[in-house]
């Protein structure tokens, strides 16, 4: 492309694109089960086995939302409307800004003086 203003909006269309994409995948993410194990009986063998570990995502939330927004289009539904949702802090943030409160303070001094 040699014109600037149309490569401008063309990564324009694309990084909403791409927000959409991923808010929609997040969304779906987040409507999925913490877990499971509460629904086994409590001798069952994979109580035994648990890690107390949170686990990973297997599926990234970009890949998610596009086999979503595929499905939804090839159902002929309503395309879906995704949200960003926060995830928890770990322990380890929580205890610096805690342990450290100054940090914050001068943190957000430098970011805006």
């Amino acid at each position: 492309m040699t014109d600037p203003a149309r490569a401008e909006r063309l990564w324009l269309a694309m990084a909403v694109a791409m927000l959409w994409v991923v808010s929609v995948g997040g969304a779906a993410d987040a409507r999925l089960p913490a877990s499971t194990l509460e629904t086994v009986p409590p001798t069952h063998v994979a109580r035994r086995q648990a890690r107390q570990q949170k686990r990973g995502r297997v599926v990234s939330c970009f890949r998610r939302g596009s086999v979503l927004i595929e499905a939804t289009l090839l159902l002929g539904r309503a395309l879906p409307l995704g949200r960003f949702l926060p995830e928890p802090w770990s322990d380890k943030q929580q205890a610096l800004t805690q342990a450290h409160p100054a940090w914050r303070q001068t943190r957000t001094q430098k970011l805006y003086p």
